[in-house]
C-alpha cells in the first residue's frame, strides 16, 4: 500500500484526549497510541451514537470498507480510499454516502514522494500535533453470526504543500462541518459539499526513515524527523 492516496496514519492521543476532542462517548475500547495505522487493521472512528439517542460515540472497525451486500469478503478488494468526486455515486460507497458517514480522528498521516532513489516517506500533521477528522464513510456487514463494521478515507485533490508530494489527499474536515457530515438526515448532496474543504493552513511536512515502510513497524521513531522540517508557509 505504499503510495496509495492515504495508506497510513497516526493518532497518538489517548482516548480520552479523542473522545474530549469529538465530544464522542467512549465505550473503553482500549485504544493504544498508533504510530503506523495500516490498511486492514482497526481504526478509531466517531459516528452517531447507536441506539437512536443523538449524540456521538467513538468505534473501533475495519479499515478497508465491506458493502453489507458483498458475498464473499474474501473476494472483494480492500477499499481503504474513496475519492470525494465519484462517492455519493459509485456503487461500493453510495449507500454509506447516504446515511453512514463518519469523522476518522487522526494526527498526522504519511506521502511517499518519489525521489531519483525510491520513494521517501514524509510525514504531515498539523502545528502542536493537534488532532483532526478526516472524512470517512463506515458500513457494516452481517452474515449469520459474523459481523464486520469497516471505514474508508475519503481523497481530493491536493492543496500546495501536499502537491508536492502527491496527486491526492485525504478530505480533512474542519470542525464546523463535524456535525453537518456525521447528520444521516442531510441530503448526500448537501454532504458531498462539505467535501470541497482546503488545505489546513497549519499543516506542515517533514521526511522521516523508510522505517515507517513496514506496517509492522508502529513506534515513536515512525515520526522521528529525517531531515529539515518545512511548513506551507516556508516554501
Amino acid at each position: 500500500m505504499l503510495g496509495a492516496m492515504c495508506g497510513r496514519f497516526t493518532l497518538r492521543h489517548s482516548e480520552a484526549e479523542v473522545s474530549e476532542a469529538f465530544d464522542a462517548m467512549s465505550p473503553g475500547l482500549g485504544l493504544a497510541p498508533r504510530f503506523n495505522i495500516a490498511p486492514t487493521q482497526d481504526v478509531a472512528v466517531v459516528r452517531p451514537a447507536s441506539g437512536g439517542g443523538g449524540g456521538r460515540e467513538l468505534a473501533r472497525v475495519r479499515w478497508g470498507l465491506l458493502p453489507g451486500w458483498v458475498d464473499d469478503p474474501g473476494d472483494f478488494p480492500t477499499l481503504i480510499n474513496a475519492r470525494a468526486e465519484s462517492a455519493r455515486t459509485k456503487p461500493s460507497f453510495r449507500g454509506a454516502f447516504a446515511t453512514r458517514r463518519c469523522l476518522v480522528p487522526a494526527d498526522g498521516f504519511y506521502e511517499w514522494k518519489k525521489t531519483g532513489s525510491g520513494k521517501q516517506p514524509w510525514f504531515v500533521r498539523r502545528e502542536g500535533d493537534r488532532l483532526f477528522a478526516f472524512a470517512g464513510l463506515w458500513e457494516r456487514w452481517e452474515r449469520e453470526e459474523r459481523r464486520v463494521d469497516s471505514a474508508t478515507i475519503l481523497t481530493t485533490a491536493p492543496g500546495e504543500l501536499l502537491a508536492e508530494l502527491h496527486d491526492r489527499m485525504p478530505v480533512i474536515l474542519p470542525g464546523e462541518s463535524w456535525s453537518a457530515w456525521l447528520d444521516p438526515e442531510l441530503p448526500a448532496g448537501e454532504a458531498e459539499e462539505l467535501l470541497d474543504a482546503h488545505e489546513p493552513a497549519d499543516l506542515e511536512s517533514y521526511p522521516v526513515d523508510r522505517h515507517v515502510n513496514s506496517p509492522r513497524n508502529d513506534d515513536p521513531a515512525c515520526v522521528e524527523p529525517a531531515g529539515d522540517r518545512r511548513g506551507s508557509g516556508s516554501g
